[in-house]
């Protein structure tokens, strides 16, 4: 472990970090730096190094909706730990680190009896995240149900509320360089079976229509306008279609799976191809869902040829 100089101290520094294990699709090649912070305070100042080192940063979630270029990242990784993960429950709703997983938040609110959250049970990110991409499944999203949100840049925390963040489909104000740290989720009361009922229906949804036991990650397209991105895909053919060591996925055409020795250029031609094939049929262009991170510039729309 190789700790820069920094004041105060930044936490965890690890030089030459592989970031294939942090993601659930299992490709790409290592970052230059990796820092696990476990307050605000910590982010600021490990945004802050970064910052006066000219280094790009991206912050390394859950990695379920992150594709890492084959040549890694020249700059720093960010995970967010300890307090940063951290899930409270309180009467009127519930406060989660940018860092908890959301699942597990939709877990524990069940246990108290607490609704509003259950879209998330089928998403396999972060609070935080989930904030960044406004996500959403089952009808519901993100902006339902966010009270306020705390963000890191370099030069400090603030604490901002929904319409600050401009939540629009799959999209938020967060800017490039800057962290979400902290979530305030606005729950109610509601009936223990009720939220038990829809939980079990939405995770049995996700297990009959989606990969299971594959190296994926979340789903590739945003659905267009009135339509769905796995449908128009596998009109156009795309279900089971291979490159490389990667494929669309058998059972749901907007999925992309990952064989073992997968390189992310096998991913990236796919998506190309699945677009120009969409195209080709008379559909529209599909835009990426998945977040790219280049080795230059951090976390990115993927890009996507056509």
């Amino acid at each position: 472990m190789e700790v820069p100089t920094s004041a105060p101290p930044l936490p965890e520094i690890e030089r030459d970090a592989p970031l294939a294990p942090l993601t659930t699709i299992r490709v790409g090649g290592t970052a230059d730096w990796l820092c696990r912070a476990r307050s605000s305070r910590e982010v600021v100042a490990a945004l802050g190094w970064a910052r006066a080192r000219e280094l790009p940063v991206a912050v390394v979630g859950r990695g379920s909706n992150l594709l890492v270029d084959d040549a890694g990242f020249r700059g720093l990784a960010l995970r967010l730990v300890g307090g940063l993960a951290a899930i409270s429950v309180r009467s009127d709703g519930m406060w989660c680190g940018g860092g908890a997983s959301l699942p597990r938040a939709v877990q524990r609110a069940a246990r108290h009896g607490m609704t509003g959250l259950e879209w998330g049970a089928s998403i396999p990110g972060t609070a935080g995240g989930a904030v960044a991409m406004n996500a959403g499944a089952h009808a519901g999203e993100l902006a339902q149900v966010l009270r306020w949100a705390v963000i890191c840049s370099p030069d400090g925390r603030r604490r901002v509320l929904p319409d600050d963040l401009r939540l629009a489909y799959r999209s938020s104000a967060v800017r490039p360089g800057e962290v979400v740290t902290a979530v305030g989720f606005a729950l109610r009361a509601g009936d223990p079976g009720s939220i038990a009922a829809r939980l079990a229906e939405f995770r049995g949804h996700r297990r009959a229509t989606q990969p299971q036991g594959v190296r994926t990650f979340g789903s590739v397209f945003t659905n267009p306008p009135g339509d769905s991105a796995g449908r128009l895909l596998e009109a156009a053919g795309c279900k089971g279609l291979a490159v490389g060591g990667a494929r669309f996925s058998p059972v749901h055409a907007n999925f992309i799976e990952a064989a073992a020795g997968s390189r992310a250029a096998d991913v990236l031609a796919l998506m190309a191809e699945g677009r120009r094939r969409v195209l080709a049929a008379g559909g529209p262009r599909l835009e990426p869902e998945v977040r790219y991170l280049d080795p230059e510039r951090g976390v990115v729309r993927a890009p996507v040829a056509g």
